[in-house]
């Protein structure tokens, strides 16, 4: 996407965390659920924290299912920033080879219509204010604009 973001003033923002976790399915639900409580100390949309939410399962289940591979060695991890001022910025990074997100097939192809997977960039895409990946495709990072 690429679009204009605001400059990243990291002393007007009111919630910064990082962490790590593992590549699996209990990891990705404990971290969504731990990052959405933090989210609510700078979110107070009820519609914005259901988009958040989605985000956050999609990027981290890319990552430790597709990336790592869901290999119990790797890690992925998860950076997030904002303020009800500036918004709020999510990074998910693994640990796999990356991929070229302009390879991926555009789920709305009819002859993806029906298939039960691939949606999840698209999603994330329709969610956010900007998507930008990084370090070879490792590395996503989300932006959403306020109000949040």
């Amino acid at each position: 996407m690429a679009k204009d973001r605001p400059p990243f003033d990291r002393s007007r923002l009111s919630l910064r965390r990082r962490t790590h976790l593992g590549s699996s399915r209990d990891a990705i639900n404990l971290a969504v659920q731990q990052t959405m409580e933090h989210l609510g100390s700078i979110c107070s949309r009820e519609d914005v924290m259901a988009d958040l939410e989605i985000v956050l399962r999609e990027g981290l289940a890319n990552a430790a299912l597709h990336g790592n591979q869901a290999a119990e060695t790797k890690s992925v991890f998860l950076r997030f920033y904002g303020s009800r001022e500036q918004g709020l910025w999510i990074a998910i990074r693994d640990e796999g080879s990356g991929f070229d997100p302009d390879a991926v097939p555009d789920p709305r192809g009819e002859d993806r219509l029906l298939l039960h997977h691939g949606r999840g960039i698209f999603l994330m895409q329709q969610l956010v204010d900007d998507i930008e990946y990084r370090k070879g495709g490792t590395e996503l990072l989300l932006y959403k604009a306020p109000p949040i």
